[in-house]
């Protein structure tokens, strides 16, 4: 049987931590491995925003100097050449730190980035960003940088693709990794948390918030039962990503200033040759904006990302036909000999990146923030914005960090405290690809891991929908295997199916699938940046 929705009512906690993305999961379970008495809700699933649409790369820095003219625009403002080695640095930290901690989620792969005679990033900035990025990180992983200037063929065997031959001058190569699946990490953090102490909710709204006698009171209501409940908590972290100015808002108090500016980034998944195998490319597309050609499963591949502005909910939010034609117009640019067409997307996806609202910069800021809301007259409160899936794991620390330093040290006892290496690597352990026993992999993400409908087991715990479109049979056997189990009627099972159908061929759109005609998908009137 799944397991029984955990009973809080009444209960007194040190921290409401909202929403399960990746970062929402890392600080539950930082925390409760030090011994906070921790409450982790959800009001949708793990990952159901931007942590499972991501990019997926866990780079190591050098976008942070991707700049048109970077020598001349970094020295007319330091202060941005500064921001950009620390991001730099970060990144550098946790590309050697993930890799080492989960490298069953990170592939290696041989990066490329191709350098034109007319490219505004020249091969010495690229020298030059890859000096610095060795004097700033970790020497491990390597690197394993170096520049082609010949034999284009030799080397990459699908150089051929590439444009403009006669105008390459050199192709720099270096070792990147790959998220393959980012949404299953968040999974598996969760559970960790879960497993060393924390209480888990979702389904479950943070629907108001009250301060009372020094202390945050939420009302909770189970989406899926209508249940309520009402607990209290000496410190809320806003963890909700896009939706944290609507979460913050729920509170009883004065305005409070907008911290969230959302970016959609959406991608397209093509079928590439073997050639590709083992290898991603890296350029600047036509508007000046990083653009990737990355492996993912078998031998899908995808392009992306696009960045617009994004005003609305970020809920199921899917990728426009202009997204489509912008993303195949840049990979053709980039790789004419694909030839690619709209009958080669094999499925699209996007998200929203919740980055920091910042009115000088209207596209947002990204970098990684935590935002003490006591001087907005939320005392005990806090939210992160910004933070991306490959640096989770410095973002739970950092953020169990301001929760010691504002309730001090824990005064509960902890099995974990002090032992953070070996945390991460303890719970229901890194899921493997899905075993050839589909049932009991369909079953156990009910049984163990809180799934409650077929996109939280075909997208989220077994992977299985990432590797293209499922068939009805595919998707009839994932609800036949767990219809007794969930509690689905015949009735039910059927209705699951169909909605996971709809779902797939909406928010997961090929280029033939008809878009969504709602709010989720509306762009603001922008064009690609």
């Amino acid at each position: 049987m799944p397991p029984e929705p955990t009973e809080t009512q009444g209960r007194d906690y040190d921290v409401l931590v909202i929403g399960a993305g990746i970062n929402g999961t890392s600080a539950a379970r930082e925390l409760v491995g030090s011994g906070f008495r921790t409450l982790l809700v959800e009001k949708g699933d793990f990952a159901s925003g931007a942590s499972s649409r991501s990019s997926r790369i866990l780079h190591c820095g050098l976008r942070y100097f991707e700049t048109p003219n970077p020598v001349r625009t970094f020295a007319v403002h330091p202060f941005r050449f500064a921001g950009a080695l620390s991001m730099a640095r970060a990144a550098m930290q946790a590309r050697a730190e993930l890799a080492d901690s989960v490298p069953e989620r990170c592939n290696p792969i041989t990066m490329c980035f191709p350098v034109y005679r007319d490219s505004s990033v020249r091969a010495w900035h690229i020298d030059l960003g890859f000096i610095l990025l060795r004097a700033i990180g970790p020497s491990k992983p390597p690197l394993s940088y170096r520049r082609l200037t010949r034999d284009f063929e030799r080397h990459l065997p699908f150089a051929a693709h590439l444009r403009d031959r006669h105008q390459l001058v050199s192709v720099a190569t270096y070792r990147e990794y790959v998220m393959d699946w980012p949404d299953r990490l968040c999974v598996d953090t969760g559970l960790e948390a879960e497993q060393i102490g924390a209480d888990l909710k979702l389904f479950c709204e943070v629907v108001s918030l009250r301060r009372q006698a020094g202390k945050w009171c939420a009302q909770l209501v189970d989406l899926h039962g209508g249940h309520e409940q009402e607990i209290s908590a000496r410190v809320v972290l806003n963890m909700a990503g896009t939706w944290i100015d609507s979460v913050k808002d729920r509170s009883e108090g004065p305005a409070t200033p907008r911290l969230i500016t959302g970016t959609k980034g959406a991608h397209i998944a093509v079928r590439l040759p073997k050639a590709y195998e083992g290898f991603g490319i890296t350029t600047l597309h036509r508007g000046g904006m990083p653009f990737y050609c990355l492996p993912s499963h078998d031998d899908i591949f995808y392009f992306g990302p696009t960045e617009t502005l994004f005003d609305g909910d970020a809920g199921d939010v899917s990728a426009t036909d202009a997204d489509i034609d912008f993303l195949i117009g840049e990979a053709n640019h980039l790789l004419p000999g694909l030839q690619l067409s709209r009958r080669d997307v094999v499925f699209t996806w996007a998200g929203v990146r919740p980055l920091t609202h910042d009115a000088g910069q209207p596209m947002g800021r990204r970098t990684r923030e935590i935002h003490d809301l006591a001087s907005a007259g939320m005392p005990g409160m806090f939210a992160m914005t910004a933070g991306p899936v490959m640096s989770h794991l410095s973002a739970g620390r950092e953020i169990c960090t301001v929760v010691e330093k504002y309730l001090g040290a824990s005064r509960h006892s902890s099995a974990w405290r002090g032992r953070p290496c070996e945390m991460q690597r303890v719970g229901h352990g890194i899921a493997r690809p899905i075993s050839t026993d589909r049932p009991a992999s369909f079953r156990n993400a009910v049984a163990t891991e809180h799934a409650r409908d077929l996109k939280g087991i075909l997208y989220t715990r077994t992977g299985l929908a990432w590797r293209g479109h499922l068939e009805r049979e595919d998707v009839e056997e994932a609800a036949g295997a767990v219809s007794e189990l969930a509690g689905w009627s015949p009735e039910r099972t059927v209705r699951e199916v169909n909605d996971f159908l709809r779902y797939q061929k909406t928010v997961f759109r090929t280029a033939s699938d008809p878009e969504q005609n709602n709010a989720t998908t509306s762009e603001m009137g922008d064009v690609q940046a």
